[in-house]
């Protein structure tokens, strides 16, 4: 999981945008998924999010937006949502997967089957 400390004080929006962001409980939610995974077995890590959705998690280059919420990759042409880009890079950052869980091909291949669901266990 990120940490959501000061989550709320980037949120410069319109009035009515703002008041959505700051009546949400991300503190409670994350709060409840980590009882669950602790009370199950499972540790729990704080990973750093920072530049997760525009770094290609095949190649590690740098990616552009192409279609409003899609990114596409200048390197090798890999396109896909930026929130599935960003559940990749996180799983190579969490220390549990260790570095590279997942090799370039795999995750290639996830891309390309057009997946509802993917899950992965470390």
């Amino acid at each position: 999981m990120e940490n959501l400390k000061g989550m709320r004080k980037g949120a410069k929006r319109k009035r009515e945008t703002n008041r959505r962001l700051h009546s949400l409980p991300f503190r409670k939610l994350q709060s409840y998924v980590e009882y669950k995974a602790l009370s199950a077995g499972m540790p729990i890590h704080y990973v750093n999010p920072k530049g997760t959705s525009s770094k290609c998690p095949i190649c590690g280059g740098r990616m552009k937006a192409s279609n409003g919420r899609w990114m596409r990759c200048r390197r090798c042409g890999c396109e896909n949502d930026r929130d599935v880009i960003a559940c990749f890079n996180l799983l190579r950052r969490s220390p549990r997967c260790g570095e590279h869980p997942l090799t370039p091909k795999a995750i290639h291949e996830a891309f390309e089957a057009k997946m509802e669901r993917i899950v992965i266990k470390c």
